[in-house]
């Protein structure tokens, strides 16, 4: 079963104890913050999987209680941007809520006995219960609780005569109640979710006869202190038995013995027991043989020694009045570092190839060199990575509605066709810890624009930076192919990932040995007239390139080696004249070199053209083109035109009018960008 602690509050009234920096669940109490003690509590009643729900100063909580393997238990965080209340916290953990599951007020402790909890919430078939704590009604100072029959049938204010129950800050709950909680709004759960869930008979209560305090008053939060302060003291006449079984049970490493007026005797802590073992001493002996009769101790009235003593290096110091009298311990806190959780962002672009496709695969350029010529273009993916102090990985989509991927660690990850290349890259670069990432794109992947380039590219650059890695170029390449290429075998040539890594207009060539990119500087007038010459057709059926590319092109290259190289020779030759043209400004001959590539392009295998690609192709010459090609390894997408500047209306209308999307683009000339969001 799994444990949620509502960790989130502002804790404004215990302020002039913990001050601003502190958050209320990490007052310190007896040396640990209190939710510490909640968390070891949960722990010692076997629940290990915990999730906390944060929000103010969650930075200090994640870094102090990173995964939780400190404590043996799995830790996961639930952080709300804005708070929306104690039950709005919870229903943001709904997607860590798969069962049955205990709540716990993060201010509040009752060490109730949680087998004796779920059997009887498990007995009573119940959808909600909450543990009731019995207290004095003549002190009592909460609303108070009516039951009947185990159904909570009434909640009263302060003011009105009910019982001696009260809310114990401690709940087991079914996941149906998420139903019970709207989304995106501030509610609470103990005015608005418990009063509804009463009235339809879904609440019943268990009662608790024993220790409850809730701490989030001054007054409180001092007596909860003095309450674990006097599990510490011993009398002279217990056994050192005791005081281990004392220790292990409170998680505090000290004893302190006193007499009937709580006079210090002595100390005992774990080193010492052990020391007093290795002499020979006999563990079963009383406490007086093996404490320190003469430990540091510091008066009351000398705030100033106190704090050197703890600062000094000493851990607990009791602290006594001028009679010898123990009033209070000191504990040394850990010093409460706050680590860094970046949010990262970025963006990468997208491209178009105007010559050489099919050239940068292996299997021809290892043996005859490839050349291709591309240029980005102001079309982007888009991706967030939030770092998170424990393992989890969470992947979300615009391509989906609901959250994609969500999984406790990277070993979880699995290929089955969602994300597989971004799981890829993750195994790979393996982070240490989890993260959220969000990812949105201009343009849906499949259209033959790079994006899967492109989305590597940026996904290694993030991962890279929030470990303080910065890759090479070739680095990036490397990875983004390994990942593409071998961890799922997908096939494909080169050119994208540089692409993206660069940006601009770029002209490559490979070989067996090196791959040389050659960045080009085109004036503006180039480029600009060059924009305006050029349309973006989508004439649908989104592909996979690696299935395009796959098996049947290498079997087709190896099966008619002649032929298909002498027509990628042709295609290579041709990107390195578009290179010329472009370079000289004789642009009017880019149309004709992309025609004569394409034509030979799609005569490389059958699944690269269809004849709603020659049809569309061949109204886009009738109406201005002067040549074209369809981007990416063929079957659908865009098909990029470049026509005569006078017949532009003319070629999109012509388009449009036969079910064509045009795509209305610059050029880019920066590549892949990463930043650092301010929190």
């Amino acid at each position: 079963m799994k444990a949620l602690i509502l960790a989130g509050g502002f804790g404004t009234r215990l302020k002039s104890i913990t001050g601003e920096e502190i958050p209320k669940p990490m007052a310190a109490i007896a040396g640990k913050p209190f939710l510490e003690h909640q968390i070891n509590f949960l722990k010692n009643n076997g629940i290990n999987e915990i999730v906390l729900a944060i929000h103010y100063k969650a930075n200090k909580i994640k870094s102090y209680f990173g995964s939780g393997l400190r404590w043996g238990v799995n830790i996961t965080y639930c952080e709300e941007e804005i708070p929306l209340g104690t039950a709005g916290a919870i229903k943001n953990a709904e997607r860590y809520m798969e069962d049955t599951f205990i709540i716990m007020n993060g201010d509040s402790y009752a060490p109730i006995n949680l087998d004796e909890f779920i059997k009887f919430h498990k007995s009573r078939n119940s959808f909600c219960t909450l543990c009731l704590a019995k207290i004095n009604i003549e002190t009592l100072d909460y609303g108070s609780v009516i039951v009947d029959n185990d159904y909570i049938t009434k909640f009263c204010e302060k003011e009105e005569i009910g019982s001696n129950l009260i809310n114990g800050g401690i709940y087991i709950v079914e996941p149906g109640i998420f139903q019970y909680i709207p989304k995106d709004r501030e509610i609470s759960l103990e005015k608005e979710i418990f009063p509804n869930l009463s009235r339809i008979r879904l609440l019943k209560g268990y009662i608790h006869d024993g220790y409850f305090m809730d701490i989030g008053k001054p007054e409180t939060y001092k007596k909860f202190k003095s309450d674990v302060l006097s599990t510490i003291f011993l009398k002279q006449e217990a056994s050192i038995i005791d005081a281990i079984e004392r220790m292990n049970k409170n998680e505090i490493n000290l004893i302190l013995i006193v007499d009937d007026d709580n006079k210090l005797l002595g100390v005992l802590t774990d080193r010492i027991i052990k020391r007093f073992i290795i002499n020979g001493g006999d563990i079963r002996g009383k406490i007086t043989q093996a404490m320190i009769t003469d430990p540091v101790i510091a008066n009351v009235n000398d705030e100033d020694g106190i704090n050197k003593l703890l600062s000094s290096g000493i851990n607990s110091l009791p602290v006594v009045d001028e009679n010898k009298r123990v009033v209070d311990i000191r504990f040394r806190l850990e010093k409460m570092y706050e680590e860094s959780y970046p949010i990262i962002r970025g963006k990468s672009p997208l491209r178009i190839s105007f010559g050489g496709g099919g050239t940068d695969l292996p299997y021809f350029f290892e043996k005859y060199g490839g050349a291709v010529i591309n240029a980005t273009i102001d079309k982007y993916c888009y991706a967030t990575i939030v770092k998170r102090a424990d393992k989890k990985i969470i992947i979300d989509s615009d391509l989906t509605p609901e959250e994609d991927i969500f999984v406790s660690s990277i070993e979880e990850l699995v290929y089955d066709n969602r994300f597989d290349l971004v799981k890829a890259i993750i195994k790979i670069i393996r982070p240490s810890f989890g993260f959220e990432l969000y990812l949105h794109n201009d343009v849906p992947p499949g259209r033959g624009l790079g994006s899967s380039a492109s989305l590597a590219v940026l996904l290694i650059n993030m991962l890279g930076n929030i470990q303080g890695v910065n890759y090479s170029d070739e680095k990036i390449a490397e990875i983004a192919y390994r990942a593409e290429r071998e961890e799922l075998k997908i096939r494909g040539g080169w050119q994208d990932q540089y692409a993206a890594i660069g940006g601009g207009f770029n002209f490559m060539e490979f070989d067996q040995d090196k791959r040389i990119i050659y960045p080009l500087r085109l004036k503006e007038d180039v480029i600009h007239e060059l924009n305006s010459r050029l349309i973006l057709c989508y004439i649908g059926k989104d592909h996979n390139s690696g299935e395009v590319h796959g098996d049947n092109w290498e079997k087709t290259f190896k099966e008619n080696e002649e032929e298909v190289s002498m027509r990628l020779r042709i295609i290579k030759e041709n990107a390195l004249k578009i290179k010329d043209a472009l370079l000289t400004n004789r642009l009017d001959e880019i149309g004709k070199l992309l025609h004569e590539s394409w034509e030979n392009k799609k005569k490389l295998g059958r699944n690269i053209s269809n004849l709603h690609i020659d049809e569309m192709y061949e109204i886009g010459l009738n109406s201005g083109a002067i040549g074209g090609k369809l981007l990416g390894a063929g079957s659908g997408g865009y098909l990029l035109f470049f026509h005569q500047p006078q017949r532009r209306n003319q070629l999109i209308n012509s388009i449009k009018k036969n079910s064509g999307e045009i795509l209305n683009f610059n050029f880019e000339s920066l590549g892949t960008r990463i930043w650092n969001v301010k929190q």
